[in-house]
C-alpha cells in the first residue's frame, strides 16, 4: 500500500496531541534518545516494524499515520485521540489565528519581530514560523519544542517562575532574555507573555502568546 506524503505531520500531531512533547512520547514508549525521532517527523525516514509497534501499544492509529486512513477497528483510549479530521482541527486553528492577532493588536502597542503560542506544557504550539525566522531555524525545527529549552540554563529556572507560575488570565509579563538561536549562540532578546485560556473539547486550557524582538545592540550589530 502506498504511503501518503505528509505521514510526518500526521505523526507529529499524534504525538503531540497525547503527550505533548516528543520527549513525553519518548518516555513513555521506551526510545532512549528523543533525537531518534528527528528523521520521521522530518519526513526523511520511514517509520519501520519497531517503531510501528510502539505506536500501536501506546493507542495510536497507525492506518491513519502512515496512510492517511482511518482503521475504524480500532478502540480504547486511541479512538477518542484519533476522532477529529483536518478540516476541523484546520478550522479551529484559525479562528484562533484571527484571535491571536486581534489580541496582539489590542495588548501590544509597541512593534515586535516574532511572536509563538506555547501549550499549557509550554510546548510550541501551531504558529512558530515567524519565530523560527527570528531565532535562524527552518520551517518547523521548533514545533514540539519545550520553550524553556530555548532560554540560557541560567535563566530558566527565574523565568518558569517568575512569567509561567501562578499567572492569572490576561497578565503580561515583559523582560529581557538570551535565547538559543539555530548556531548555537545565544543572543538577547526583548519578549513578552500574554497568558490567554481557550475552550477545546469543553475544558478551559491556559496558553501563553509570546511577542518578540531583537534589542538594540542585537539590531545594530546586523
Amino acid at each position: 500500500m502506498k504511503i501518503y506524503k505528509d505521514f510526518n505531520y500526521r505523526l507529529r500531531e499524534y504525538i503531540l496531541k497525547k503527550h505533548g512533547s516528543i520527549s513525553a512520547f519518548c518516555r513513555a514508549t521506551g526510545i532512549k534518545y528523543p533525537a531518534q525521532m528527528g528523521p520521521y517527523l522530518k519526513g526523511k525516514s520511514i517509520p519501520g516494524k519497531k517503531l510501528l509497534e510502539k505506536l500501536e501499544n501506546d493507542g495510536a492509529d497507525v492506518d491513519w499515520i502512515m496512510y492517511g486512513k482511518r482503521n475504524t477497528t480500532i478502540s480504547g483510549l486511541g479512538t477518542h485521540l484519533m476522532t477529529s479530521s483536518y478540516k476541523l482541527e484546520m478550522e479551529a486553528i484559525m479562528r484562533r489565528l484571527q484571535l491571536l492577532y486581534k489580541q496582539l493588536d489590542a495588548t501590544h502597542s509597541t512593534p515586535f519581530d516574532a511572536y509563538a503560542v506555547l501549550n499549557c506544557n509550554l510546548i510550541l504550539d501551531e504558529f512558530t514560523r515567524s519565530f523560527e525566522k527570528f531565532l535562524g531555524y527552518n520551517n518547523k525545527a521548533l514545533q514540539g519544542i519545550y520553550f524553556l529549552d530555548l532560554i540560557h540554563p541560567n535563566e530558566r529556572a527565574y523565568i518558569h517562575n517568575h512569567v509561567f507560575i501562578d499567572k492569572n488570565e490576561n497578565t503580561k509579563t515583559e523582560l529581557s532574555s538570551r535565547f538559543k538561536n539555530a548556531y548555537s549562540d545565544y543572543i538577547e532578546v526583548e519578549w513578552s507573555s500574554y497568558e490567554n485560556h481557550i475552550i477545546k473539547k469543553d475544558k478551559t486550557c491556559k496558553e501563553y502568546v509570546i511577542v518578540a524582538r531583537k534589542t538594540k545592540q542585537n539590531q545594530h550589530t546586523e
